[in-house]
């Protein structure tokens, strides 16, 4: 998050406190339209519960102020990133209400038809001990070195929480996360940042919503999991912490302030602060953050039509009088294209025949052959999704993955969007002379259903 000024951040170490806050800076220079209509009209958005964040691992970033819905299409399409932190509730934010032009229950909701996962985050109250920057224009209240009253500010700030949630349509078992600057740690101070997260976590489940809390890894998110490598008695653990940690590298490792044992799958990483990164033509000065929560991305069951798998490590040229499982895929996918009317598994003359006329639905010569480029175009077949990237998972992905190894990719087909296919869809994008970005939309699945390989 933007949120510790500058000025505070250049007395404490760099990599431990949250960047400095201000309103994003956004660029727009000739935005990728072209791309945006080409897959609004392959793909048209659906009905969709925002999920803030669901399942998933992969890619986040947060900024200031709410990119407009041109910024979001566009990194929608182009970034690597899935989910987006946006600041729906409390008092000291930087970029409250009357600072988000863009943010609203519409910009949620559209977004949320278009892919997108959410973080909502709540910045209130900060630890007792917390020293404001006298500079800025955000003086952050505090909370109550009182045990009891700081609980009941924490009750009076999640219901303010829950009541932003319903706002924007976010529903049960939502995560919003409380922003908690860092501070310099005493054991009273922490006393208190304890005892509010506490408060604030009992009342978002007694509510039906999950907690979650961002923090400076030196200072918030280290006293809770000590409370939980202690088992403070009676401490409501937050379901998700999400820790500030500047050290350059996409992962949920908590390092020497969050063990291994604590809070496995249900972590975020906010590992590059206040950059600027363009993507379409579109720059945003952003947080980079990456995250495993819920279940994570998780493949789901690998379809077998006509009992067959198609998934292979390599797919071979076949032609007349070939035999075995791969005949059976590849006559499978020919009669779902109406190009053979059963399957036999034996490449004799009727399938000879079908492969000819799939070959000549792409501008190939009649060579009874079923070759790589064949089996990219088959494989590769049916409703495009509008945007599949890091941490996708679905039949879209088992089809995208069989489609690159069929053009000549060294990848493992597990059904999901891992690192392994990002590097292999780079690759890919380079050789078709496509713009070398991370992920797949309209242009690449043209590519791979035209039949072209690498």
């Amino acid at each position: 998050m933007r949120l510790t000024p500058r000025w505070f951040a250049r007395q404490s170490s760099p990599s431990l406190v949250p960047a400095a806050l201000r309103p994003a800076r956004l660029t727009m220079v000739g935005l990728v339209t072209g791309l945006v209509a080409s897959v609004l009209l392959s793909a048209p958005a659906q009905a969709a519960t925002p999920q803030a964040p669901g399942g998933f691992t992969g890619h986040a970033f947060d900024t200031c102020v709410a990119p407009d819905q041109a910024t979001m299409d566009t990194w929608n399409l182009t970034s690597p990133y899935s989910a987006v932190g946006i600041y729906v509730s409390g008092s000291s934010r930087y970029c409250g209400d009357a600072a988000q032009p863009n943010l609203s229950p519409a910009w949620v909701a559209q977004n949320a038809r278009n892919g997108w996962r959410f973080l909502p985050i709540h910045v209130g109250r900060q630890a007792p001990c917390f020293a404001n920057n006298p500079q800025s224009r955000v003086q952050k209240a505090t909370m109550s070195r009182s045990a009891g009253t700081a609980r009941k500010q924490a009750r009076a700030e999640a219901k303010e929480a829950v009541a932003a949630l319903r706002t924007y349509g976010f529903g049960k078992r939502s995560v919003v996360y409380l922003d908690i600057e860092f501070y310099a740690r005493t054991a009273s101070c922490d006393r208190i940042v304890l005892e509010f997260a506490d408060a604030w976590t009992e009342y978002l489940h007694s509510k039906g919503y999950r907690s979650g809390l961002y923090g400076s890894g030196s200072a918030a998110i280290q006293a809770v999991d000590e409370a939980r490598a202690a088992k403070r008695r009676g401490f409501d653990e937050p379901d998700q912490l999400w820790i500030a940690w500047g050290n350059g590298k996409a992962n949920t490792d908590g390092g020497p302030y969050l063990a291994d044992k604590g809070w496995k799958r249900q972590r975020l990483h906010q590992y590059q602060l206040d950059v600027t990164v363009s993507y379409g033509g579109a720059a945003v000065n952003i947080d980079k953050n990456f995250l495993d929560v819920g279940k994570g991305s998780r493949a789901g069951k690998e379809s077998k039509p006509c009992g067959t798998t198609q998934s292979f490590t390599r797919y071979a040229t076949l032609r007349k009088g070939a035999k075995g499982t791969q005949v059976k895929a590849l006559e499978c996918l020919l009669k779902k294209r109406g190009y053979l009317s059963s399957v036999d598994q034996h490449f004799g003359i009727g399938t000879t025949r079908a492969v000819d006329a799939y070959r000549a639905s792409l501008g190939l010569p009649a060579t009874g052959t079923a070759t790589r480029g064949v089996w990219t175009a088959l494989l590769s077949g049916g409703r495009n999704p509008r945007v599949l990237k890091q941490g996708s998972v679905g039949p879209s992905v088992w089809r995208l993955q069989r489609s690159l190894v069929a053009a000549g990719a060294s990848l493992r087909i597990t059904g999901v969007y891992d690192a392994r296919t990002v590097k292999a869809v780079k690759a890919y994008r380079a050789a078709r002379a496509l713009p070398g970005y991370s992920t797949v939309e309209a242009t690449v699945w043209s590519e791979l259903q035209r039949g072209q390989t690498v």
